[in-house]
């Protein structure tokens, strides 16, 4: 505990007791205690008491494939929106790949709002924004295709200024390079997204694994208390991990330092691989249901609710998921559990 003591002091003057009561009772409504920077998924940002924290850690985790990135990618769109500046610091996807995939977004969005929910086309226009990704088709032409391309392209244009997408190399960018973004809007509401934790460089070389991973994760959140910022970050499943039927904050690499310093974590699952098969043996029709909803598990929470299960309907054809959610109904397999 010492070294967390030592960690923290000197980041703001000692005060007594008597000096913060009177501090507070000065305060103006909020000033202590900042709004969260909210979601935009409900009822996620409920169990969140409003969403990330400035000077929290959140970490996401969960198998490959399972919608880690889409959703953060929809978290930093919604608070973009909101005014919010959303630095996307990604290692994995060029930022052409990123803007085609909120384009996908907005497209689905442009498409609600002319009543084409099911219009054949939008198929083949989502193939011409992942064209435009892939450099074989220019964003002009992609376009002057047709007018519902300018509509998404417009939709994402009114917050494209606050959405800030940071090109990570796993040579260079580490947590000092992130901070030094988020210095450039001092002033400003930000939060930090970092897409994902264990290709944050760390030196000297030749650390193991968890010391790397909790070098990282003790840094970012001194970043996220430095600076009073909500920090985001992915997190990769470990081996042991990518074999378990269901992910959970043990099988993140690294997991001892991330359960330490996080201050919540939302680990995802697909249902249809985690939902008791009782549900499933006699009602097979539900397989489908299942098949396309992920559960999104809050394992850890300082501000709220922990240990619950909630659902959210992926559409990964737009790169989003139906931002209103559900709790879990059904019951989930554990592994203490005696079902086979």
């Amino acid at each position: 505990m010492a070294d967390v003591i030592a960690r923290h002091l000197g980041r703001e003057e000692l005060r007594s007791a008597l000096t913060m009561l009177v501090e507070l009772h000065q305060a103006e409504p909020g000033s202590h205690h900042p709004s969260g920077r909210a979601t935009g998924f409900t009822p996620l940002d409920d169990v969140l008491c409003g969403g990330v924290h400035p000077g929290e850690l959140l970490l996401v985790g969960g198998k490959p494939g399972v919608g880690k990135t889409v959703a953060c990618l929809q978290w930093a769109r919604a608070m973009a929106q909101r005014g919010v500046v959303s630095i996307y610091l990604c290692y994995e996807h060029d930022q052409a790949t990123l803007v085609a995939r909120l384009l996908s977004c907005e497209l689905r969005e442009a498409a609600m709002a002319e009543g084409r929910h099911f219009d054949l086309r939008l198929d083949e226009l989502h193939g011409r924004l992942r064209d435009v990704a892939a450099g074989t088709l220019t964003l002009r032409e992609a376009l002057d295709s047709d007018p519902l391309l300018g509509e998404a392209e417009r939709r994402m244009a009114a917050y494209a200024d606050r959405l800030v997408l940071f090109q990570g190399s796993g040579g260079r960018t580490d947590v000092a390079a992130a901070g030094d973004a988020v210095s450039r809007f001092a002033g400003e509401p930000c939060v930090l997204f970092v897409d994902y934790v264990q290709k944050v460089p760390v030196r000297p070389d030749g650390i193991t694994e968890g010391e790397r991973v909790g070098r990282v994760v003790e840094s970012l959140k001194e970043l996220a208390l430095d600076h009073a910022l909500p920090v985001v970050a992915i997190s990769a499943a470990d081996r042991e991990g990518l074999k378990a039927r269901r992910v959970h904050l043990h099988h993140f690499c690294g997991s001892a330092a991330l359960a330490y310093e996080a201050d919540a974590v939302v680990v995802l699952n697909d249902k249809l691989d985690v939902v008791s098969k009782a549900h499933v043996a006699y009602t097979t029709n539900r397989i489908e249901e299942f098949r396309r909803e992920v559960v999104f598990s809050v394992e850890k929470n300082r501000s709220g609710l922990s240990d619950v299960d909630l659902e959210f309907v992926k559409d990964f054809g737009h790169y989003r998921f139906d931002p209103l959610g559900s709790w879990v109904a059904e019951r989930l397999w554990r592994e203490n559990s005696i079902e086979a």
